[in-house]
This record gives structure tokens, C-alpha cells and sequence, in this order.
């Protein structure tokens, strides 16, 4: 822009912010054009324009940093590292703040630095004749050299590949050396390795002979054990038919000697041999493991059973899963198709275990209503009870047969309501003495008779109608509930 501009548009000083009276004092910032008097922008030393950053350096009173920045630049890019280190160095004493010098004097210092490691590298290398190493390093050099110093290090390029064919030469004689030496290296280790490891199968299967003497089943499973390592060891070698034969034969006496005391074992090494011993053999004595295994589940079907009539349902359901542990060891034989009866019998138990802590709540909420009813309705009279009985037949005028609920316990009441046959009934009463009567046999049995407190002359205690009503309401549904678990908790397993 035009200095003639700045004069019209700009007439005050940025440092003294007072107006700047001619063209000849004016003086305009080279960075961001700001206006100064000339004694100001000398007085200031630079722009006073916050994050401008344009300083008077040098004698010349006008002369600034930019320019100095830009002539560091220069000497970087002509590889005249030391020379911008120095510029950037006095720069800094002026302004130590300014970011873009401290950028150019760390990448001139990092340029340098590069340049004598490289240098020094190339020396060394050099030096320990390596040429092909120094050359690399030499080339590597020559980005980093100015005209001067490019000199010298191409003469030391050139020398270093002079020597390179020559170094070459040498090279290929030690390797040819080396080979020879190797070769007679790895034909004396090849025939210490054919004489070691040949020999050692043959010494090695010779012990493992000498140790068998097996005769229990610790002592069989150690030397089958042995045999397997050694067949591990030596998977192809010429005695594996013979150790294959010794597996199969212990196997065999294991499997055959010890099916009745754990099918399983029994099991396991049948297993392993089933396809390597004669047909008959293996049918016989896979049909003796798979009897003894039947046994078992049987066992532990029955003790499962016994568990479940004593109420012991988390007992009897490890030994169902145990049962079905057996079924999966034998999936395509007739004892799969138990397993259908083996899920409902655990379906059964897991119901059975879910529903133990809903029944133990069922029966404290019980023995809380009862005891509610009891507090209140009988504090006053302590020969009250509180019964819920089902109706089962009428003897005489106003007397009923019935079941106490609770106990199942027979019991007879006196009552003008007339009562229908299977009705249920919950209410208040007084003992009234004992009743004799002739069941069904014509055996005569004598029960306790109850009398509703509605049909005394006492009245209906210290409860009004709706509250007794709705706490019967309460028990009658508690124990229909409980009856329910109690059914479900009765039910014997298949």
C-alpha cells in the first residue's frame, strides 16, 4: 500500500498516540504498517503493536528483524549452518522472545549436529575400512555441506570407492573360508547327530523295556505313561509299532481288570484301544463297562429318590446331575433314552428347591395372621379359637362333621348355619366337650364339638365382622397357596 495512504488514513503514533504532523517525520511499521514518529519507532526499538514483533536491529536504525529472519533462512537453505546459528544467537539478544528465531537457531543447531554425526560416522567408518559403510555415510554428508566443505568430502567419497572393489575382493575370499570352515562344521555335527539321536531311540526304548515290569494300576499307568512320552519323543521311529503294542496291552488290563470298580477309568482307556484290539473284545468288554456304568446310574437314580422323600432336594439333585454325567458318557446306547425322564426329574427338583423359600414364607405369614387373630380376638378370652374347617356330613340337628384344615384333624360343630357337604368355613369358637358318633365302618369315634361364637350369648369378641372377615380371607388364601406347594413338594420323582 501506498506510504501517501498511511499518511491520511493513519495520523496518529502507535507508541505515543499522539498526531504525527508531516509526511517527513512519518515512519510505518514494515510488518503491520502501524504509524510511528521516526524518534518513536526508535525510542520503542520496534512496533509497540501487541504480537507484531517487528525490532530495530543493527546500526541501521531502520533495519529490522524480518529482514534478519529471512537472510537466516537464506544461510540455512545455502547449508551455512554455523553462520545462521550465529545470526539467530545475536538476533536473540535483541529480542529473546521472538518464536520464529528460536525456530530457525533449533533447526540450524539439529541440521548441524546431523552433519558432524554423519561426518564422524564416515570417519570411523573410514577409518576401520569400511569404505562401503563410509561411502553411504560420506553421501549422506554431502545435503548438509556447503561449496567448501563439499570439497573435501567428495575427495574422501572418491577414495572410499576406490577401495570398495578391491575390499570386495578380500571379502569374498573370507567367505568362501568361512563356508569351507562351516561345511566342516556341519558334516561333523551331522554325523555327531546321527550317531547321538539314531542310537539314542534304540538306548532309550531299551531302558524303558528294562523298567517293565508292571503289575498294578499305578505301576501300568507310569509305564503307559513312559511309552507315550517315548512315542512323543520319537513319533516315526522304528519302534513305534512295539510301543503302540505295549499301550494297547495295558490299556486293555486296566480297562479289563477295573471296569466294575470305576467304569470310568474303565472308560478311558477303552478309548484309546478300542480300534487296535480284536472286535469280540472290544464288544465284550465295552459291554461290561457300559453295565457297570448302567449300575451305577440306577444307584444313583434310587439314592436320588430316597433323598427326595426326606426332603432333602439339593442332595438328591447332584446325584441326578451325576446321573446324567453317566448318560452323556454313553450317547448312543439304550441308557439315552432315560435322559428324557432324568430332565424332568431335575425340572422337578429345581421346582421343588425355588418353591422351599416361598413355602417357609407362606408358613411364617400364616403363623402371623394367626397370631394377630389370636392377640385380638382372644386378649380378653383365652378359651377362643380360631378355626377353618371343611364339612363333611350332618349327624343330628344342628351338629356337623368336618376336617380342621390346619391339622386335618376331625372335629364336630354345633351350629344353627345350616352348612352345605364340602363347604369350607372359617370362624371363631368355644370348645364345647366331645361328641360321639358312628363313621362310616359303624365304629363309634368321639371328636371335639366347637360352638361359633355368633351362636353364644357372649358376642362376637373384640373384632368387628369385616376385620375377622378380611384376615380369614387372608389365611384361606395363604393356605390354599401353601397346599399347592405342599402338593408340589409331595409329588415322588419318576
Amino acid at each position: 500500500m501506498d506510504e501517501s495512504v498511511y499518511s491520511i488514513t493513519k495520523s496518529i503514533c502507535t507508541f505515543c498516540q499522539t498526531p504525527i504532523k508531516n509526511e517527513a517525520e512519518t515512519f510505518f511499521c514494515p510488518s503491520c504498517t502501524s504509524p510511528y514518529h521516526k524518534d518513536c519507532w526508535l525510542e520503542n526499538k520496534g512496533c509497540a503493536v501487541y504480537g507484531c514483533g517487528e525490532k530495530v536491529v543493527g546500526d541501521d536504525e531502520f533495519s529490522s528483524i524480518r529482514e534478519a529472519i529471512i537472510n537466516i533462512e537464506y544461510l540455512i537453505n545455502r547449508n551455512q549452518f554455523s553462520e545462521a546459528i550465529y545470526e539467530s544467537k545475536q538476533l536473540l539478544k535483541v529480542d529473546r522472545r521472538n518464536a520464529e528465531l528460536k525456530n530457525l537457531y533449533n533447526k540450524a543447531v539439529s541440521l548441524i549436529n546431523n552433519k558432524i554425526n554423519l561426518m564422524t560416522s564416515g570417519d570411523e567408518a573410514f577409518g576401520k575400512k569400511d569404505y562401503k559403510a563410509a561411502e553411504v555415510y560420506y553421501k549422506n554428508v554431502l545435503k548438509y555441506t556447503d561449496d567448501i566443505e563439499a570439497n573435501f568430502v567428495t575427495t574422501r567419497l572418491e577414495i572410499a570407492k576406490e577401495k570398495i572393489p578391491e575390499q570386495n575382493r578380500r571379502r569374498i575370499y573370507q567367505n568362501v573360508l568361512i563356508i569351507l570352515i562351516i561345511i566342516a562344521i556341519i558334516s561333523a555335527i551331522g554325523y555327531l547327530g546321527y550317531y547321538t539321536f539314531v542310537l539314542k531311540e534304540d538306548r532309550d526304548y531299551s531302558e524303558i523295556v528294562r523298567s517293565d515290569n508292571a503289575a498294578d494300576l499305578s505301576s501300568m499307568e507310569k509305564m503307559i505313561s513312559k511309552y507315550e512320552n517315548f512315542l512323543r519323543s520319537y513319533p516315526n521311529g522304528k519302534n513305534r509299532e512295539k510301543v503302540f503294542s505295549r499301550i494297547n496291552q495295558y490299556s486293555y488290563q486296566i480297562a479289563n481288570n477295573y471296569y466294575k470298580d470305576d467304569w470310568k477309568l474303565a472308560l478311558k482307556y477303552y478309548n484309546k484301544i478300542y480300534k487296535s484290539i480284536d472286535t469280540q473284545d472290544a464288544k465284550t468288554l465295552y459291554n461290561d463297562i457300559y453295565n457297570s456304568a448302567f449300575n451305577d446310574y440306577r444307584q444313583k437314580l434310587s439314592n436320588a429318590k430316597k433323598l427326595n422323600s426326606l426332603s432333602k432336594y439339593s442332595e438328591a439333585l447332584n446325584e441326578l446331575n451325576n446321573g446324567k454325567l453317566i448318560i452323556s458318557s454313553f450317547p448312543e446306547n439304550d441308557i439315552a433314552n432315560e435322559k428324557s425322564i432324568l430332565e424332568s426329574n431335575i425340572s422337578l427338583l429345581n421346582k421343588k428347591i425355588a418353591s422351599i423359600i416361598k413355602f417357609n414364607d407362606l408358613e411364617r405369614q400364616i403363623r402371623e395372621q394367626d397370631k394377630e387373630l389370636n392377640n385380638v380376638s382372644t386378649s380378653e378370652r383365652k378359651n377362643i379359637y380360631f378355626l377353618t374347617a371343611r364339612i363333611d356330613k350332618f349327624i343330628e340337628p344342628d351338629i356337623y362333621i368336618g376336617k380342621d384344615i390346619s391339622n386335618d384333624e376331625v372335629i364336630a360343630v354345633i351350629s344353627k348355619n345350616n352348612y352345605r357337604k364340602n363347604q369350607q368355613i372359617n370362624f371363631e369358637c368355644l370348645p364345647n366337650g366331645k361328641i360321639s358318633f358312628l363313621d362310616e365302618d359303624s365304629n363309634e369315634k368321639t371328636v371335639q364339638s366347637y360352638i361359633p361364637l355368633n351362636d353364644t350369648e357372649s358376642g362376637d369378641g373384640n373384632l368387628t365382622t369385616s376385620e375377622r372377615d378380611a384376615i380369614y380371607e387372608r389365611l384361606k388364601n395363604l393356605r390354599t397357596q401353601k397346599n399347592k406347594i405342599d402338593s408340589l413338594l409331595k409329588i415322588n420323582l419318576l
